[in-house]
């Protein structure tokens, strides 16, 4: 799936991943393709992406917004990193 990370100063994150794991005001999420659309707010501190070798990698967030789109596109909107 597509995956961006974004702040008011800069792009964080751009490209393909396998999962993506987030907490959010109602707990933890798992975004995994083909998941269904949702916009949620993220508590943070920390976003974990695995791709698709199964690399883990973890960007830290403030707080902000997942957005699951249709085609599996994902966007984050972070108030800090």
């Amino acid at each position: 799936m597509k995956l961006s990370i974004h702040t008011l100063q800069k792009t964080l994150f751009s490209g393909e991943v396998e999962k993506i794991i987030a907490r959010t005001s109602a707990g933890e999420i798992t975004v995994l393709d083909n998941h269904l659309p949702i916009v949620t707010p993220l508590e943070g501190p920390e976003l974990k992406i695995i791709d698709k070798s199964g690399k883990c990698d973890i960007i830290k967030i403030g707080s902000g917004f997942i957005e699951v789109r249709p085609q599996s596109r994902v966007i984050v909107l972070a108030n800090t990193a």
